[in-house]
């Protein structure tokens, strides 16, 4: 992972094409989903009178090949705990070791694409809760036949040192701090499906969706379903 990422910037624009015909409902011939209406958005926080446990797996895959869903809960290390920083998802081929893509929840894109204009992070410039959830398929299931044994998903978190830094200086902390590790290697097993259990003593759940409506449609499809995210507080240890 540190070899291909650390070359990933002197791969041609080009690369990008061979994620995005899979990745990318423009260039499968797939329509675009357009919303409809207004975002329904809900957030609920829970407090516990005594400390509670909360438990999840950390890796969830379901779908078959040509309609996967991959979802990845990022555990943050208790002394990066709410510092300011990017979460990134990555995809590379083990045919192409120096090519690396990014997820910013929307698009893939080349990491060595300076002429993108807008983010490559999944998260960007955010307080990082001890758990943050991921996804390669934020919207809908996605094709990955195509690169079963050679594809792989990573995904990884970099600090922004003050006020001044930027998405590429997070990049680049990642890297220089191996603040990152593979989840997947496409058309086997998740490398991490353990089920995590957090001491808590206050959750907050946030929940939104929203209606979707094909192109020459004339009637809106099922809503997308509904997206969560979590900010945890862990027990606080006390000195006696």
């Amino acid at each position: 992972m540190k070899r291909f990422i650390r070359h990933a910037l002197l791969c041609g624009a080009s690369a990008a094409c061979l994620l995005g015909a899979p990745f990318s409902q423009a260039e499968t011939g797939a329509p675009e989903l357009e919303s409809i209406g207004a975002a329904q958005y809900v957030e609920n926080t829970m407090k516990f009178s005594e400390p509670g446990q909360y438990c999840f797996e950390q890796t969830t895959l379901r779908g078959a090949p040509d309609k996967t869903i991959l979802d990845h809960h990022l555990l943050i290390p208790p002394e990066d705990h709410l510092k300011t920083g990017d979460v990134f998802v990555g995809f590379r081929r083990n045919s192409q070791p120096d090519a690396l893509w990014l997820y910013n929840g929307s698009t893939w894109v080349a990491a060595d694409d300076n002429q993108y204009p807008y983010s490559k992070a999944f998260i960007i410039s955010s307080k990082l809760e001890s758990v943050i959830p991921t996804s390669i398929s934020y919207y809908a299931p996605i094709d990955v036949a195509e690169f079963a044994g050679d594809g792989e998903i990573w995904v990884g978190y970099g600090l922004r040192k003050d006020a001044e830094a930027t998405e590429e200086d997070s990049f680049q902390d990642m890297i220089s701090n191996r603040r990152y590790y593979r989840v997947w290697q496409i058309g086997g097993s998740v490398d991490r499906q353990s089920v995590i259990c957090l001491p808590v003593t206050q959750m907050t759940v946030g929940t939104s969706s929203s209606d979707i409506i094909m192109p020459g449609e004339k009637q809106p499809q099922p809503p997308i379903p509904p997206k969560a995210y979590l900010a945890i507080v862990p027990v606080t240890p006390t000195t006696p």
